[in-house]
């Protein structure tokens, strides 16, 4: 779940950013629950991205091949998830939504009476209830003007972002981006009960247009609370290397955890 809600994030990023424009190397400085800061940098092309995340997280998504590589630097490891492996989950969540089990938790939740409804939707909504404000304020970061947002999830997550439409991507992005999108709301609509939930969370966050410049992220889940920081310190025009969208020698490839998770649970 936590992938599906990057790759949404990923998404927003990409809307109406479209332009004439270089390949982009962004510089950040990155903490993690108040632990000294560390460099990242991310490269955006017009037919890859590698996003950093700081704390040795890294993504790099080929939008040629519609293939996302996710990487672990502290424990040097990668996976890889393909267009087929996103139709795959897709097709094993709609199997689970068509199973006796599911269809009679559905025939039972048709038979309950419309206040319970009413509450069960809430509950299922409470989930992926996300709240977006335009604070109406603006700073410059790395010489760029940006707009600060924030987001609310639920009562478990709060980000502060702020977004700038300053920066001009390579024009292909966007349009390359789009065939892996396809995939991910096949999987929104395999969610089943959920759908509606997550389409309403979808349309709050295209409301964030542009590129993060600075983000603070907290996250609480049952007592615990962890903080993480990202601020852009230099932005490159310019043609990036092939050796950027390599997998870095010395990492070790590893089952996808999410296609491991479908098959261990098909199996039960």
């Amino acid at each position: 779940m936590r992938s599906l809600l990057s790759s949404i994030a990923v998404l927003v990023v990409f809307t109406g950013l479209a332009a004439s424009a270089q390949d982009l190397t962004i510089v950040s400085k990155a903490t993690h629950d108040g632990g000294p800061p560390e460099t990242t940098v991310s490269y955006l092309s017009s037919d890859h991205v590698r996003i950093s995340q700081g704390d040795g997280r890294e993504s790099i998504v080929d939008f040629k091949t519609g293939q996302i590589t996710t990487l672990d630097g502290k424990k040097k490891t990668y996976y890889v998830t393909t267009r087929a492996d996103m139709e795959a989950l897709s097709a094993r969540m709609q199997e689970q939504m068509n199973s006796p089990e599911m269809k009679k938790a559905q025939q039972e939740m048709k038979n309950l009476s419309p206040d319970q409804q009413k509450q069960m939707d809430s509950a299922m909504g409470g989930m992926f209830a996300v709240d977006v404000q335009d604070l109406g304020t603006t700073r410059k970061v790395a010489g760029y003007t940006c707009e600060n947002w924030k987001m609310t999830m639920g009562q478990f997550s709060r980000t502060e972002e702020c977004l700038t439409n300053e920066l001009k991507f390579p024009p292909q992005a966007w349009e390359m981006y789009r065939g892996f999108a396809d995939n991910m709301k096949t999987m929104m609509a395999a969610l089943g009960p959920m759908a509606k939930s997550m389409a309403r969370m979808q349309e709050q966050l295209k409301k964030m247009k542009g590129y993060p410049l600075a983000n603070t992220s907290t996250v609480e889940i049952m007592g615990h609370k962890s903080v993480t920081t990202s601020e852009v310190t230099e932005i490159k025009h310019g043609p990036i290397p092939p050796s950027a969208w390599d997998v870095p020698a010395g990492y070790t490839k590893v089952d996808n955890p999410m296609l491991k998770a479908f098959q261990s649970r098909s199996k039960r």
